[in-house]
């Protein structure tokens, strides 16, 4: 059963589209125009918020590109892009999947936006401040780069 993907070339939708690519998915491209088609009723009958990207597979519709993401990577489970259900690593998959979706995506925006909260309210903000975001994914990036360079390392030794 092939997937239907709704986007616009000028939308997040690209990263569904490339989720797809990596898969190796049977998929087709529905192109949305903002405005009209999008809010059109036999597009917000799958997506009431009449955005884009969205995926039809069968009857199933999902929406928000993490979401697509990790129903993706479960539905093509030979491409190992998300841990195995039962394995540990898994928390640590979510954890960044639902950090790039949220608190970053959140914290991009409002600074492209000059929409930033000032610092007495932070605190009312999903993702306290931007240079908090920028701080953490640098983080999870050197974490990551070190935890590949020690498995190199012990691959070598074996």
């Amino acid at each position: 059963m092939s997937f239907t993907l709704y986007t616009h070339p000028q939308s997040r939708g690209r990263l569904a589209r490339w989720m797809l690519e990596e898969c190796g998915a049977d998929y087709s491209v529905r192109v949305l125009h903002y405005g009209a088609s999008m809010k059109a009723p036999e597009y917000t009958a799958l997506n009431p918020m009449g955005k884009v990207p969205a995926i039809r597979h069968g009857d199933l519709v999902v929406t928000e590109n993490a979401a697509i993401c990790a129903y993706l990577a479960d539905r093509f489970p030979a491409q190992r892009l998300a841990p195995p259900v039962d394995s540990p690593e898994r928390g640590t998959y979510y954890r960044w999947l639902f950090f790039a979706a949220g608190p970053m995506e959140a914290a991009v925006t409002a600074r492209a936006l000059n929409l930033l909260a000032p610092p007495e309210r932070r605190a009312a903000t999903g993702y306290g401040s931007y240079e908090d975001v920028i701080t953490t994914a640098e983080f999870a990036v050197r974490a990551n780069a070190l935890d590949d360079a020690l498995a190199r390392q012990l691959q070598s030794q074996g």
